[in-house]
């Protein structure tokens, strides 16, 4: 398949990954010439027509770096430096601006962090959603008002949203708009980065159950990125933890909630707030990632692990398959003492 018909041709439903993430490894530049930022190391996942794969971890783990660096939307400091990012089986990391511009919003369209951070603020709804449709001439001219309002309408806003300013709106409606604009010509895979950020627990639910419901109805990929371990287990078929730039667990929701193989992953888990466990019994977890500009040499968890030997201090361990299962995978000399 050439890139020309990679950029229109549509997939039909398939068991085959629509993305298959290789090694990705993203650095940023920094003042120092002798410095960089290892945002993002050695990074692998597939993601299939209709699943989800969460990714979790906390601030400044790699997880908006990784979902910028497939849909190719880094800032000028951030490069991709090695491994590969294959799209309906050609790698993207390879495509020049031009040819990768033509591929975004319309087959992978993504929901950055912060919903103001979609929309210019002096621009009205319409006239942003209707730039995407123009752009990929998704439908006729004539037409766009009427797909603007029925794309308004699945995600349960009122039409006459679309001549309203972004500031007019909630922090759930603008969510809400900039889901209806992320999906507004139908892609073949949805980045959503933190969808329920500073939106309360009831509109949080509505956002995730209708981002599925999407999902089931258009048949998208997606990558569902997040800090919330709670959130992410109730949307994803597989999720990815990440700590300090690396992919330190990975395996299906079921497997990550019964069977943690990464301490990190218990940790999680432990600091999650639940209404039916004493506050007291809520974890946190003492002191910080390690600069990742000069990162450890060993396990980057092993300073704040209260399994840590001297061996995590002095080698990274092998991002392999835990409990005889190659389905799920950690990077843990002591996964067999891990327990939530």
């Amino acid at each position: 398949m050439t890139e020309s018909e990679l950029m229109n041709q549509r997939s039909a439903p398939s068991d085959e990954p629509i993305l298959s993430v290789e090694g990705l490894t993203t650095h940023y530049e920094t003042d120092d010439v002798d410095s960089v930022v290892q945002a993002a190391e050695n990074v692998s996942f597939t993601v299939s027509r209709g699943q989800t794969i969460g990714l979790v971890g906390e601030s400044g783990c790699g997880k908006s770096t990784v979902g910028l660096s497939l849909l190719r939307a880094l800032p000028p400091q951030g490069s991709i430096v090695d491994g590969s990012v294959y799209f309906d089986g050609q790698d993207l990391t390879t495509f020049k601006k031009k040819e990768i511009k033509k591929i975004q919003w319309n087959r992978i369209s993504m929901i950055y962090q912060g919903a103001q951070n979609a929309f210019n603020p002096v621009k009205t709804i319409d006239t942003q959603i209707r730039e995407a449709l123009a752009k990929h001439d998704v439908v006729p001219k004539n037409q766009r008002r009427e797909r603007i309002e029925e794309l308004l309408q699945k995600v349960d806003l009122d039409p006459g949203v679309a001549d309203r300013y972004p500031h007019e709106l909630s922090g759930g409606m603008k969510q809400r708009a900039a889901i209806a604009m992320a999906i507004s010509c139908e892609p073949d895979l949805l980045i959503a980065d933190e969808p329920t950020t500073a939106l309360d627990v009831v509109v949080q639910a509505k956002v995730l159950r209708m981002l599925l419901d999407l999902q089931e109805e258009f048949n998208f990929g997606m990558v569902v990125i997040s800090h919330n371990l709670a959130a992410i287990m109730k949307v994803s078929d597989d999720i990815g933890v990440m700590y300090a730039g690396n992919m330190v667990e990975r395996s299906s929701a079921e497997n990550i909630f019964e069977d943690p193989q990464h301490p990190y992953t218990a940790k999680l888990f432990g600091s999650i707030i639940d209404p039916q466990r004493p506050p007291k019994q809520v974890e946190n977890i003492p002191g910080v990632p390690p600069d990742l500009r000069n990162p450890p040499d060993g396990c980057r968890f092993a300073d704040r692990c209260d399994l840590a030997t001297e061996e995590c201090s002095a080698q990274m361990p092998a991002f392999e398959p835990k409990n005889e299962s190659t389905e799920h995978l950690a990077a843990c000399f002591h996964s067999e003492e891990v327990s939530r």
